[in-house]
C-alpha cells in the first residue's frame, strides 16, 4: 500500500502555507506554481495558512457542509459559492468543491475522479484561488492577471482575454515578464509592488474551419520564460493599470481614467473575493490612487497594444487605431470563434 506523502511547506513571498495533497494528479502542477518557494521548515512560532486537498468522498463533504449556509450571487454561472459566516464553499460540477475558513486561514478541497478541467484548472480552483482568499488577510494579494515592466515602470493587464499574443509581442519589444497568469501584488512604503509567480499562457487555435462531427481542438499551454529566455524578472512597481474590455475589436483603443479609474477596475476585477462583510477589497481604491489606470480595447493584431502603450495619452484624451484592411469574407467566417 503506498504511503500518503508528506506535507508540502511553502514561503510565498514571506508567507508560510502548508499543503497536504492526496491526488496525485495534482502534484506536478502544484510543485510548478509554488516550487520556488519552497522551504524545508518554518520559524518556530509561525502560524502557517493550512490546506488540505482530497478526492472527492460525499462522506467526508457532508460532514463539512453547514445547515446554515446561504448563496452568495456570483459573476459567473459555472460555480455556486455558499457562506455562514467566516465559512465559505465554492462549489463547481466540472472539479469538485473548497471550503474556505476565513477565521483559521485554512481550506479543504475535494477534487472529482474525472475533472472537466485540465491540472492548470484544476490547480487554479483548489490552490491559487482559496489561497488568494487568506493570504488577502496578511498582505499579499494574488491577482489572476499578467504583469509586465521596461525602465522600471510596470503595468497590471486586468484582462479577461488571452493576452499570450500580445505578451509576446511585448516581450520581444524590451519588456519583461513580471507575471504571465497570476501576479502577486503588495503595498509596501507607498508603492504598490508586483511578484513574481510561476505561470502559463494559452496559445490559442488558430482559425480553421468547423466540420461537423469533429472534435474541436483544445488550446495548449506555453510558458514564455521557455520560449524567451531571460524574459522573466522578480518584480516591479505598479505605475499603470490596463483594464482590458472583454471581446477584440476591428480598432484597437486605450483612454486613460480619471474620476471613473476606481468604478472601472472594480468592474474588471478578475477575481472573486470572500469577505463576511465585502466583496472588494482595498486593492481596487488603492491602485485606483496610486496609478495610472487606462480604459483599453484590444484589436485582433497583438502589435496594436505595444502602438498604444508607445504613445499613453493625457488625463481623459485617448488613441484609437485605424482598422485594418477588411479581409476576404471566408477569413472573416472562420475568425469569428477566435
Amino acid at each position: 500500500m503506498p504511503t500518503h506523502a508528506p506535507a508540502l511547506r511553502f514561503a510565498v513571498h514571506g508567507l508560510a502555507v502548508e499543503i497536504d495533497c492526496d491526488v496525485p494528479a495534482l502534484d506536478s502542477e502544484i510543485r510548478r506554481v509554488l516550487g520556488q518557494f519552497r522551504v524545508p521548515t518554518f520559524a518556530e512560532r509561525c502560524l502557517p495558512t493550512i490546506a488540505s486537498i482530497k478526492p472527492y468522498n460525499e462522506a467526508d463533504v457532508l460532514r463539512h457542509l453547514s445547515p446554515r449556509a446561504q448563496r452568495v450571487m456570483l459573476a459567473n454561472d459555472s460555480s455556486e459559492l455558499y457562506e455562514d459566516g467566516e465559512r465559505f464553499w465554492m462549489i463547481d460540477d466540472r472539479w469538485g468543491m473548497v471550503e474556505i475558513n476565513l477565521l483559521k486561514s485554512q481550506w479543504r478541497a475535494w477534487l472529482l475522479p474525472h475533472a472537466r478541467v485540465d491540472a492548470v484548472g484544476l490547480a487554479e480552483a483548489a490552490v491559487l484561488w482559496p489561497m488568494a482568499q487568506l493570504l488577502r488577510a496578511k498582505g499579499l494579494y494574488l491577482l489572476p492577471a499578467a504583469s509586465v515592466v521596461r525602465n522600471e515602470s510596470g503595468i497590471l493587464l486586468l484582462s479577461p482575454l488571452g493576452m499570450a499574443p500580445e505578451l509576446s509581442t511585448l516581450v520581444r519589444a524590451g519588456y519583461r515578464v513580471v507575471a504571465q497568469r497570476w501576479t502577486a501584488l503588495r503595498e509596501r512604503e507607498g508603492r504598490i509592488e508586483m511578484l513574481h509567480l510561476p505561470g502559463v499562457v494559452e496559445r490559442p487555435v488558430p482559425p480553421q474551419m468547423r466540420v461537423v462531427g469533429a472534435r474541436a481542438a483544445a488550446a495548449t499551454w506555453t510558458d514564455l520564460a521557455h520560449e524567451h529566455c531571460g524574459c522573466e524578472v522578480s518584480g516591479g512597481t505598479c505605475a499603470s493599470v490596463f483594464v482590458i474590455a472583454r471581446g477584440r475589436r476591428p480598432k484597437a483603443h486605450l483612454r486613460q481614467l480619471g474620476d471613473d479609474a476606481l468604478d472601472a477596475i472594480r468592474a474588471g476585477w478578475p477575481i472573486e473575493e470572500l469577505h463576511p462583510l465585502r466583496r472588494h477589497g482595498q486593492l481596487p481604491a488603492k491602485l485606483a490612487a496610486k496609478c495610472a489606470c487606462y480604459d483599453v480595447g484590444l484589436s485582433r493584431d497583438p502589435s496594436d497594444l505595444l502602438r498604444l502603450m508607445a504613445a499613453l495619452p493625457q488625463r481623459g484624451t485617448g488613441i484609437t487605431l485605424p482598422a485594418p484592411k477588411r479581409p476576404p469574407l471566408m477569413l472573416e467566417r472562420m475568425a469569428v470563434a477566435v
